[in-house]
């Protein structure tokens, strides 16, 4: 439907030391525009199609701005945070078991990756048989708790293969584990533990306010160009949005982050962190989850619905008028965290130089996780 969406960041060396970092993007941050004049229902329909990364968030976000124009209060929320937690858990998974072994110079572990996929992605059908979650209102939950507990605890075994031991005995012993383990996830975080890696990428770190910014309603609603989702700030604030701001309070990623700052070594630990925080949340929520049935939702006004993502906070916002939609937008954490003056920018800019810096910059990269692919090219000056 569109073109190939990426980001190119450019690194221009002078004098040993980054000077500045340009970062280039194609992403069409306003092709929600063809949502305009689509009913509530057929546009939570298109979502997961127009965006093929995190569906389930996107749709989750876009019921919960209808919703709200409806002047209703949120639906199903547990069943809803469930299925975004598996997204989620989906999504880090796929990093550990296909990327964090190339980093290391491994062959991607596919098996465990499906295995991941698979158990995450039936936890949908296990919660609403009938297919119609994403229907504004609420869908009919009628969870399968037998189908989701075993979902979990095949996940938990494949990430207990993956990584070489249970994933909460290995934040119970972080350190032991990185010495021990032979794992690729292991070795690769053995290795962002030299100081020259561990800190690199740090620099001012602004994390996200739950909720997103105070200001965000007020400055989606006046954005009639599209510049603020081009380049989303509040104030002369670009947060960062993701792992790390959701679980720098976890004592494994505090003590990083205290003893090297946000950089490298903290981030991808962040993701590791919030795939046993997801797990652990799913179980915890499993239990008090109970049938219930949809309600209908055409309403007129104006919503805005949070959710966050794999890659951070994700915001919709929607006004209905005539029963249809007048005006879609979406803000995506991409916009925040590769902005240009946001935390990738920051954690380059100034750093030094060495043979090096491309292979750091593209993992500074891959521990932000954009949405689309990214190119990193180093220009020197004499």
């Amino acid at each position: 439907m569109f073109p190939e969406a990426r980001l190119d960041v450019t690194l221009t060396v002078q004098s040993g030391t980054v000077a500045q970092v340009k970062v280039r993007s194609n992403r069409l941050v306003q092709a929600s525009r063809l949502f305009a004049g689509r009913r509530p229902h057929e546009v939570t329909q298109l979502l997961p199609t127009v965006f093929a990364l995190c569906g389930t968030a996107q749709v989750l976000a876009g019921l919960g701005a209808m919703e709200q124009a409806a002047g209703l209060p949120p639906q199903q929320r547990h069943a809803r945070q469930i299925m975004l937690l598996a997204e989620t858990i989906g999504e880090h998974g796929l990093g550990l078991a296909r990327d964090w072994p190339t980093l290391v110079g491994c062959d991607p572990d596919l098996p465990a990756a499906r295995r991941i996929k698979i158990a995450m992605v039936s936890v949908r059908t296990a919660l609403y048989p009938g297919g119609d979650w994403h229907r504004p209102g609420g869908g009919t939950l009628a969870p399968q708790h037998d189908r989701i507990t075993a979902a979990i605890a095949e996940v938990r075994g494949a990430l207990t293969d993956l990584l070489g031991a249970d994933p909460e005995s290995i934040l119970s012993n972080f350190q032991a584990w990185i010495a021990t383990a032979q794992t690729p996830a292991a070795r690769l975080l053995a290795q962002l533990q030299a100081p020259p890696l561990a800190g690199f990428g740090r620099g001012p770190f602004l994390p996200m306010p739950d909720q997103g910014p105070a200001d965000l309603t007020a400055r989606m609603a006046g954005d009639h160009d599209g510049a603020y989702l081009a380049r989303p700030h509040s104030g002369d604030r670009v947060y960062e949005t993701g792992p790390l701001a959701r679980v720098a309070w976890h004592p494994v990623v505090a003590g990083l982050l205290g003893d090297f700052g946000p950089g490298l070594l903290a981030r991808l630990t962040a993701r590791l962190v919030e795939v046993v925080s997801c797990l652990q949340e799913m179980t915890e929520l499993l239990q008090d989850l109970n049938a219930s049935q949809y309600s209908a939702c055409v309403a007129d006004g104006v919503g805005l619905g949070l959710v966050e993502a794999a890659r951070g906070l994700l915001a919709h916002r929607v006004e209905v008028d005539g029963g249809k939609v007048k005006r879609y937008q979406i803000l995506a954490p991409t916009e925040w965290n590769f902005h240009p003056e946001g935390p990738l920018v920051r954690g380059l800019k100034g750093a030094a130089a060495g043979q090096d810096l491309e292979r750091r910059a593209t993992l500074l990269v891959h521990a932000l996780d954009p949405c689309v692919a990214c190119h990193v090219t180093v220009d020197h000056h004499a």
